[in-house]
């Protein structure tokens, strides 16, 4: 229970850091015009799949020692 409280607040402080982290990017220069709701849904995936990266390996280290 212990294990997944401290799983899930990991997760979540890493979602809130990669998409913070994420706000340093300029998406505008980089997406098409008029594909606002796409460029908004890879923003989202790209913060979730930094955030699962990140929640991994501070699991992993956290196990480890």
């Amino acid at each position: 229970m212990i294990s997944r409280l401290l799983h899930l607040t990991i997760f979540v402080a890493c979602f809130a850091a990669s998409f913070y982290a994420l706000g340093a990017l300029q998406f505008e220069k980089m997406i098409k015009a008029n594909h606002v709701p796409q460029a908004q849904l890879l923003y989202w995936l790209l913060a979730l799949i930094m955030a699962q990266i990140l929640t991994t390996a501070m699991m992993q280290i956290l196990y480890i020692v």
